[in-house]
Order: structure tokens, then C-alpha cells, then sequence
């Protein structure tokens, strides 16, 4: 017997048999089983008188024939069933989001420079000091001041006496003008003088007010609360107002505040007073929330993105300047939604399509989605709560086709990135 070249052709002892042509392989294995059989039963009744046990020998082959024909029908007819992944519709909260980065700023800070050029004398304070306004931080060399002090009281003094004396000579004058005896030119000479030391009274006034400014101010106070994050300077060197010399840094870090850039297509997103989530790298599992206080109008024409503050208070100081901030900033919410994982959306099709498993069958459904915030994705027509969808080996099935599924829980990242609820 030889093997045949193509399905439909059987060759038996040198005879070429064509079969019909709409046999399957199942159905011509059968035929070559019923062949064998034939050939052996043949041979065996010529040795039966011989060899009683050989008698055995067909029925055992009739029984493997049998069975290799019924394994074989049962394989071609039975249909198949397709292993799949899935999830059931469930519901939770959504929400889609403007995500970007940026620095910890403190809502104030000043660098502590003197008024007046000196020597510092003492420093009250060093870094990590927490201080209080008002506090004195600096003390400049007061010495050379003091004198000037005393140098412009004497002048003033000395010009009030002047002044004393030319108001009494000018009465004087007035009353003999008034009899007769002098003249208006007399007159007008002495109250010139008279308001000459009026003035130098006012000039010497004002330099002694300055010079006890001078010496007010040699002594350097804290202009708000908050903490010395840096020295610059020690004392017994000059401290001069041009250039200015900056002698602490100080910041008040009560609150804090965060400039950061959005993009423009954004902007109708961003309002005043919308809350913000902050998560930090120092304090990974916290949150902390945030309100935009300051939204600039001008858009960056390279990088196309706008500036904004967010305002978060601080009052443990906990948030320290120069960290680094993640910000979440809300653009839509929806409450109790339907929700799916993105990825069973079947891609490439012009509408939005996933397998559903109905009956231990795949449905393809066609669906409606809302808010995305990924890997999560609302479901608003479609789909109802409980329902079964394809999360992983959809592409192998087609309509209807039988499946058995596995329901798996959605990941981590989905849950965590919409605070859901299974």
C-alpha cells in the first residue's frame, strides 16, 4: 500500500482509487483503517488452524480502529473554546487631569542687608534660627555715629540761640522802625537774618534726625517671622549699602508656594482658587492640596506654556524650599461611573468596540466612552455594571465564537489612579 500524493486519491495493491473530493483527512484515515483490517483478517484465516491464539488478533484491531474512527469524529465536529482574560464593569469615581511639575518656594524671603554702610560689631543670630519680627539680628559699629549724633545736637542747639537772639532783635527793630528812628531798609536787613536761623534751626534738626537714624539703624531687625537659612557674613566685617551686603538669608516658610508652567491648550482648565494635589519625594505617601493663586496671562511663545502660583500652607514647616513637587490639577470629575480598563478597547476599529462574554460566548459590543484618566476609562452607553468584558487575548476572537474566561482584578495603577472600588 502506498501513501497517497493528494487527499482524494487512494492506491491499494498497484489499483489507483479516487475518493470523492469532499473528504477531510479524519474520513480517509478511516478508510485506510478499514483496508488494514481487511488485509489482516485475510492473513490471519490462512494461519488460524495453525496458530489458535492468532484468533485475538483481529478483534483487537477492530477495537483500536474504533477507536481512532470515534476520536477522530469527535475531534472534527466539537467547536472550539478560546481562553480569555477578563474584568467586570464596575463603578467608582474618575477624574481626567493636568499633570506637571516644580519647585517649593518660601511665600517670602528677604536677604538681610544694612541701611547704612558699618563694621558689624555682633551677630544675634546664625543658620536655622527660627526669629520673630522685630527681632534684632545685626548690630553694626555704633561709635563714629554717636559722635555725629552729639556734633548735630550741638549745632542745632547753637542755632536755636541764634535764632532766640534774632527774634528779640528784630521786636527791637520793629518798635523804633514803628517811632521813627530807623529806617525800612534796617528793617528788612535784621528780619532777613531772623529767617536765616530759623533756617539753619530746621537744617541742623533734620541732620541730627538723620544721624540718630544713622545709629537706629546700625541695629538690623528681622522684617517678618521666619527662619535664617544662611550667613553670609561674620562679624567684624564691613558691611557697606553700595553694593549692598547681604548678611542673611531669611525665609518665612509659614506657607509656601510653587510657580510652575502649563501648556496653553490647558488654560481653560486653570482658575483662581482651584484646588491643587501636591505629592513630594520627601513624603511619598502623602498628599498634600494646594490653591492656585496666581494665573499669568502671557503665554510663553517658545515653550507655550503660561505660569501659575499655587499657595499650600506649611504650618508644621514640613515643606522646606528647593523640594521638588508633583501637582495633579483636576480638569473633569464624574461620580459612581462606569469603568473599564482602557486596554480592552479594541483598536482600529472607527467606533469605540470591546468583547463582552455573554453566555460563555464573545460579544462584541459597541460603546460610548467619557473621562479618560489612564489606564482607566469611563463608560457612559453600552455597558452596564456587572458586565464582563475582554481585557487580554480578544484579538484572536470573532463574534460569537465560545470562550472561557478568567476573571482577573484590575492592576494597582488602576486603582490607584481613580480611588476605585471593586
Amino acid at each position: 500500500m502506498v501513501l497517497p500524493e493528494r487527499d482524494n486519491i487512494l492506491v491499494y495493491e498497484g489499483e489507483i482509487m479516487k475518493l470523492p473530493t469532499k473528504l477531510n483527512r479524519t474520513q480517509i484515515a478511516q478508510i485506510y483503517a478499514d483496508k488494514i483490517i481487511f488485509i489482516y483478517t485475510k492473513f490471519l484465516k490462512s494461519c488460524v488452524v495453525t496458530h489458535p491464539m492468532i484468533k485475538l488478533i483481529p478483534l483487537c484491531l477492530l477495537l483500536i480502529a474504533a477507536g481512532c474512527g470515534s476520536n477522530g469524529a469527535k475531534t472534527a465536529t466539537e467547536e472550539p473554546v478560546i481562553p480569555v482574560i477578563a474584568a467586570k464593569v464596575i463603578r467608582g469615581d474618575i477624574a481626567s487631569s493636568i499633570y506637571t511639575t516644580g519647585t517649593i518656594f518660601p511665600k517670602q524671603e528677604s536677604m538681610i542687608s544694612p541701611k547704612t554702610s558699618g563694621r558689624i560689631e555682633k551677630l544675634y543670630v546664625d543658620e536655622g534660627d527660627k526669629v520673630e519680627k522685630g527681632q534684632p539680628l545685626v548690630e553694626l559699629e555704633q561709635e563714629m555715629l554717636r559722635i555725629v549724633v552729639k556734633e548735630a545736637k550741638a549745632y542745632l542747639k547753637e542755632a536755636r540761640a541764634q535764632l532766640k537772639n534774632l527774634d528779640s532783635t528784630l521786636k527791637r527793630r520793629q518798635k523804633l522802625f514803628e517811632e521813627g528812628v530807623v529806617g525800612a531798609q534796617s528793617l528788612d536787613d535784621i528780619t532777613t537774618e531772623r529767617d536765616l536761623a530759623k533756617a539753619r534751626v530746621q537744617r541742623t534738626r533734620a541732620s541730627l534726625e538723620r544721624a540718630e537714624q544713622d545709629l537706629k539703624d546700625t541695629v538690623i531687625t528681622a522684617p517678618f517671622d521666619g527662619f535664617i537659612v544662611e550667613k553670609m557674613m561674620n562679624e567684624g566685617e564691613m558691611a557697606t549699602t553700595m553694593p549692598p551686603s547681604n548678611i542673611f538669608h531669611l525665609v518665612d516658610t509659614r506657607r509656601v508656594k510653587i510657580e510652575c508652567g502649563i501648556t496653553e491648550e490647558k488654560k481653560r482648565f486653570i482658575t483662581m482658587g482651584k484646588e491643587v494635589l501636591i505629592e513630594m519625594d520627601a513624603y511619598p505617601d502623602e498628599v498634600f492640596t494646594g490653591k492656585i493663586t496666581t494665573v499669568n496671562p502671557k503665554v510663553d511663545p517658545n515653550s507655550r506654556t503660561f505660569k501659575i502660583k499655587i499657595d499650600i500652607p506649611n504650618p508644621d514647616f514640613r515643606l522646606e524650599s528647593g523640594m521638588f513637587a508633583r501637582i495633579r490639577i483636576i480638569e473633569r470629575e464624574s461620580k459612581n461611573a462606569l469603568l473599564i480598563p482602557q486596554r480592552v478597547i479594541i483598536n482600529g476599529e472607527a467606533v469605540k468596540k470591546v468583547f463582552a462574554v455573554e453566555n460563555g460566548r464573545a460579544v462584541k459590543k459597541s460603546i460610548t466612552t467619557g473621562i479618560l484618566n489612564h489606564p482607566i476609562i469611563e463608560v457612559t452607553e453600552g455597558l452596564k455594571e456587572g458586565d464582563i468584558v475582554v481585557t487580554e487575548g480578544f484579538y484572536s476572537l470573532k463574534d460569537g465564537i465560545k470562550v472561557k474566561a478568567s476573571l482577573a482584578s484590575l492592576t494597582q495603577s488602576e486603582k490607584r489612579n481613580n480611588k476605585m472600588v471593586e
